[in-house]
């Protein structure tokens, strides 16, 4: 048992698990409405709204950590939060409640992800190099920039793959496939990938999104694996026409059989993804975007803070009613 001020740290860290528990779920009922709206959006609007998705839910349970302080102090300055933020015993926290229970799982799922996504970038950047030693120099052969590493196989695919500094691949199977042109278009496509640093932002969001349901996470991934490469593309209309670009993208899409390696598709950003069509039709057909609904993920973020906070005494209870300390 833990009394006074280490009850109180405990306290207020399972007070922002249980806010980060519900402000998931919440979210987590809600995308499959979202991300409709979303697609509705430009490239650059949804990239800023995902992120939002992902992290509102650690906004959230700071914010509900801190609204429980007054409660946990018994500040009589603000007891009119008491109807909305209350915990029932501060100074207290049972090392076999359910509390801890509830934390020490979640401190191992943690260290689960992390270590699950340690090995999986180990293995990225392993065959990484096995890729990069397939080279076989060939980059002066083609005529390419140093930049870029040519890759002695006959599968067509171009992409960009890397953590730490990463690089350009493209195969001669599609350099010999395609015209000088369409080469450069692809060429530089995958530039401004390195330069937005997709691979690692790709990542990074992942990361974020693997506390959503595998489902939820899967079309967030997606979503924002979109938004990326329709920024790249939008990178290399300023450089080509846009009726070029879609011309390459559908070409490649037609020549590109799957690349069979062992690359984590959370670390590569491949010139053909999916929705092909998609990103053809945002070339070629003028869009006409919403602006950033700044109104609406307030009024979502505000929302999902009071229910959170409402949740979590309405969940302590609950799960008391069964439990017991």
């Amino acid at each position: 048992m833990l009394i006074n001020e280490w009850a109180i740290i405990v306290n207020l860290l399972s007070i922002a698990l249980i806010g980060l528990l519900v402000a998931t779920v919440l979210l987590a009922s809600v995308a499959p409405f979202t991300a409709r709206r979303i697609t509705q959006l430009s490239a650059g609007t949804q990239k800023t709204t995902l992120w939002l998705f992902v992290v509102t839910p650690w906004a959230v349970s700071i914010i509900c950590m801190m609204l429980f302080v007054p409660s946990l102090f018994q500040s009589e300055s603000m007891l009119w939060l008491d109807r909305l933020a209350h915990w029932h015993h501060p100074y207290v926290f049972y090392l076999d409640s359910w509390h801890s229970a509830t934390l020490v799982l979640f401190l191992l799922g943690i260290v689960y992800v992390l270590v699950r996504n340690g090995r999986k970038a180990v293995r990225h950047l392993n065959a990484l190099d096995t890729l990069t030693h397939l080279s076989q120099g060939k980059t002066g052969h083609w005529n390419i920039g140093r930049d870029i590493v040519v890759l002695a196989s006959q599968t067509p695919s171009a992409f960009t793959a890397g953590l730490i500094n990463p690089k350009c691949y493209v195969t001669t199977g599609l350099i010999e496939q395609v015209s000088a042109t369409e080469l450069d278009i692809i060429i530089d496509h995958e530039r401004a990938h390195i330069k937005h640093k997709d691979t690692q932002k790709k990542w990074l969001f992942s990361l974020f999104a693997s506390l959503y349901p595998k489902p939820v996470a899967r079309r967030l991934n997606r979503l924002f694996s979109l938004a990326t490469e329709q920024l790249a593309d939008a990178q290399v209309s300023m450089s080509y026409c846009t009726l070029d670009i879609a011309q390459t993208l559908v070409k490649a899409a037609r020549i590109q059989r799957f690349f069979a390696g062992k690359l984590h598709p959370a670390m590569v950003s491949y010139f053909i993804a999916d929705d092909v069509d998609l990103r053809v039709r945002t070339l070629v057909v003028p869009q006409r975007f919403r602006s950033f609904p700044w109104g609406f993920c307030l009024l979502a973020m505000a929302l999902t803070t009071i229910l959170s906070t409402m949740g979590i005494d309405a969940l302590h209870h609950l799960i008391e009613a069964v439990f017991s300390h």
